[in-house]
């Protein structure tokens, strides 16, 4: 397998639009390709998935930790794995460079070049220096400029590179639209997508034949079959409301389960032994989630009655017994935990998270640490009796705990990693066959 990341000197550089034309004119040429995020995204994996036609793994070495990443890696199946990475090349407690120091894989640096030229090999010889200062071993194997505005401006480009030795590997034009954004990040890949012939046109001015040559050789474990080895069936929430799932924590379910998908927004509740609530966009969705009462009284009843339910962030919502919008609407949700959410217009948290678990509950032991992440736009009113599974040591969740709880029903902030679960999805999965011999 060959691999490759494409990281940035900033956040809306163009990483993505580059990435998915790699892996298109990967594709075209006929190679089977994996894609990568740094990071806890979940928007932007939606969109590599769909030009792969393939899962999309984060790599994130706070949620997973460094042999986490690793695991991560060697799950490839492809001739190329292709990284995205997030924000700048060495923003954040998972950056780009360690990623790409810790896969042992080469970086094509992406360069907004709409307001300079010669100056684009300054930012790149910057960023090939600095990483001396870093502890990070990493190879930047070229440039790739965004945003040219001619020919002659590429031109300009390629010769400052030149004098310095950096090749430039290819340019994007400045008047190729990216994918539009919303208040979490970019829409889903299954609203919206660059068009093929916009990839096409992209990956033409690439030099490929380069990109193919400098992506390292790496020596992967062949991927294991997921075959659930029991009955038990777990209900795992998935439609536009319900859309954030780091992929490895389904896979996870999958080794000792049968997944089973289902829409909160139209579906009537299918025969499942647990649930579980990922995050996504109930707020969009509010007026259908609240129509469908069937469902709602569904879930409610089954956790009443001690299944198994787990909520992230969306799925928090989904829970709680209402949800009020900034335009002052508000609209009755599933009543199984004791809180009203409040969307807002700021945005109410955004980092990586830790928290300590101080309780059994359905995913965690008391005294276990899991790690993730939170962005959500929304607070949180709960009641003064209510009961929470976790300790936050870093991060915000609700009031510095999070994770509220009653009978078997776990609901956060926290979207958790299952890398970074002591015991991955196992209890959950064990708690939803108890409760159907119960």
């Amino acid at each position: 397998m060959q691999g490759l990341l494409v990281a940035g000197t900033q956040s809306g550089i163009g990483k993505t639009t580059v990435t998915l034309a790699i892996l298109k004119a990967l594709r075209d040429s006929g190679y089977s390709v994996q894609s990568y995020k740094v990071g806890p995204d979940f928007i932007d994996p939606s969109h590599l998935e769909k030009v792969t036609n393939a899962p999309c793994y984060n790599l994130d070495s706070f949620m997973m930790g460094e042999e986490g990443v690793k695991r991560e890696f060697a799950k490839c199946d492809a001739d190329y794995a292709v990284i995205e990475g997030a924000m700048g090349m060495y923003d954040g407690i998972s950056s780009c460079a360690k990623i790409a120091d810790l896969t042992k894989v080469p970086v094509l640096l992406v360069i907004d070049a709409s307001a300079s030229a010669e100056s684009v090999a300054a930012q790149a010889l910057g960023f090939i220096r600095y990483a001396c200062f870093t502890p990070f071993k990493l190879t930047i194997a070229g440039v790739i400029a965004n945003r040219v505005g001619t020919e002659e401006h590429g031109e300009r480009i390629r010769r400052a590179l030149k004098a310095i030795n950096i090749p430039l590997i290819g340019t994007v034009a400045a008047d190729v639209e990216g994918i539009p954004s919303r208040h979490l990040g970019l829409y889903m890949g299954s609203e919206t997508s660059l068009p093929a012939a916009t990839l096409k046109s992209i990956y033409e001015l690439l030099d490929l034949e380069f990109i193919q040559r400098v992506a390292t050789q790496i020596t992967v474990d062949k991927p294991q079959e997921l075959r659930h080895t029991t009955d038990t069936r777990i209900g795992i929430a998935h439609d536009a409301a319900f859309c954030f799932y780091y992929r490895s924590n389904i896979e996870a379910i999958q080794k000792r389960a049968q997944v089973v998908y289902f829409s909160p927004i139209r579906d009537a509740l299918p025969d499942v032994d647990g649930l579980y609530f990922g995050g996504g966009y109930p707020e969009l969705y509010a007026a259908q989630l609240s129509t469908n009462k069937c469902m709602l009284k569904d879930v409610k009843t089954n956790a009443d009655d001690g299944m198994p339910v787990y909520g992230e962030c969306g799925g928090l919502m989904y829970l709680s017994r209402s949800l009020s919008t900034v335009e002052g609407r508000r609209f009755s949700l599933g009543n199984v935990l004791p809180l009203d959410v409040q969307m807002t217009r700021k945005m109410q948290a955004l980092g990586h998270v830790e928290v300590q678990a101080v309780t059994d509950c359905a995913i965690a032991r008391s005294g276990d640490i899991l790690r993730g992440h939170e962005y959500h736009y929304s607070t949180a009113s709960v009641d003064n009796d209510v009961r929470f599974a976790y300790r936050v040591t870093q991060g915000k969740g609700i009031d510095g705990r999070d994770g509220i709880t009653e009978s078997n029903v776990v609901a956060s902030y926290l979207h958790s990693h299952v890398y970074s679960m002591p015991h991955e999805f196992d209890l959950f999965v064990d708690q939803a066959k108890a409760h159907a011999r119960s």
